[in-house]
């Protein structure tokens, strides 16, 4: 279902809450499940508006033809919000609840103090270099972290929750001036939290370059999927290259290689793709996700040292079995390649230093230059 527009001017307030007032900012646009993402500004009711900018999912009032997929969205709003009660982390981004307006139902969400990936990647590029190891094991630590807590969690009665984040890519990890790193976005999760609504949805939750082999190929997910998507940006933090990117396509012999059985696996994800719409590169991605060998993953990370090297060989395997089994083993042993000598502040440093040789290059890409220690959050660009 596509989402809903709102026609909105900047400065309009949305809702205000009892205790405060919520001020129409920006509309980031389509998220999942048919939601609208908007920037807002909280402020109290008397006007003022300390650490102001939070995010914002929407959904309107249903009519019509829509109302079915209207009312799909907000169950989906109502399961991320009881799904965020389990997922306390300083590494993820905190949900605040939900509220019933007259017009739309908003869950609200902390707004990231930090940057994307995706523009601290394009901002790397443009120095024409990459981030060095000792930052990837760092921010692959971080995201592990985070990710124990997530694939941890239990209900009140002490069930385990089976959290899969499914989305760990360039667009849902934040790193801020200061080194910390964020997780967003629990809402796109698979669980078993009991009333889940099931997507309807054929597409990917998200970017299919960051998909696990067994999330392109329609099999059984679990949490060494997000695993080998953590290995993916990880690759990709320090090289610039995507294991599952084939420019060139799949040659027929890596695809005479397949068992039958294999290759009509392949065929009905190849089917399901096109039926969601898909881009048909996500077509040639699905061949490289079921071709691509060992020696694949040691060719792209040849280059790299060891300490990187050895968690991404392991991280990149196909078959999940293969894999780091969990998200803590690999949070420990990326701890283990650190050796205490990086953290936090080697972060910010580095992003500073980065900050610095960019140039000019941060302002055309609309990104705020790092802002000295101790300033509001809505005072340091999170654009």
């Amino acid at each position: 279902m596509p989402a809903i527009e709102f026609k909105l001017p900047r400065g309009a307030i949305l809702f205000n809450d009892g205790t405060h007032a919520y001020e129409f900012r920006e509309n980031l646009g389509e998220a999942h499940h048919g939601l609208n993402l908007f920037v807002a500004r909280r402020r109290t009711l008397e006007g003022n508006h300390p650490r102001g900018k939070v995010l914002l999912k929407a959904v309107g009032v249903p009519s019509g033809m829509e109302a079915r997929s209207v009312y799909r969205a907000r169950a989906k709003l109502e399961e991320q919000v009881r799904l965020s009660t389990y997922l306390e982390h300083p590494g993820i981004l905190r949900v605040h609840g939900l509220h019933k307006a007259e017009t739309a139902w908003y869950v609200i969400t902390d707004h990231p103090v930090g940057h994307k990936l995706d523009d601290l990647l394009a901002i790397v590029s443009e120095c024409d270099r990459w981030f060095s190891p000792f930052f990837t094991l760092y921010v692959g630590e971080q995201v592990a972290s985070a990710l124990e807590h997530a694939h941890g969690a239990k209900d009140e009665k002490e069930n385990p929750l089976g959290i899969v984040h499914r989305a760990i890519d360039l667009e849902h990890v934040f790193v801020d001036w200061e080194g910390g790193v964020q997780v967003s976005d629990f809402g796109l999760a698979l669980s078993r939290l009991p009333g889940r609504v099931v997507s309807s949805k054929r597409r990917l939750p998200g970017d299919a370059y960051f998909a696990s082999p067994e999330m392109l190929l329609g099999l059984r997910v679990d949490a060494r999927s997000d695993l080998f998507m953590l290995g993916l940006v990880m690759l990709e933090l320090s090289t610039g290259k995507n294991l599952l990117d084939a420019p060139d396509g799949v040659s027929e012999e890596a695809k005479a290689a397949l068992s039958r059985r294999q290759l009509a696996r392949v065929e009905r994800a190849v089917t399901r793709a096109r039926l969601a719409g898909c881009d048909p590169v996500v077509e040639t991605t699905i061949w490289r996700a079921a071709t691509y060998t060992q020696a694949d993953v040691e060719a792209v990370t040849e280059k790299l040292p060891q300490s990187l090297r050895l968690p991404l060989c392991k991280l990149l395997q196909r078959l999940p079995a293969k894999r780091y089994q969990t998200a803590g083993e690999l949070a420990t042993e990326l701890r283990g390649w650190l050796g205490g000598h990086f953290g936090k502040e080697g972060a910010a440093a580095e992003l500073m230093e980065v900050a610095k040789v960019s140039g000019e290059a941060m302002v055309e890409m609309g990104l705020g230059r790092p802002r000295r220690h101790g300033l509001p959050q809505d005072e340091v660009s999170t654009r």
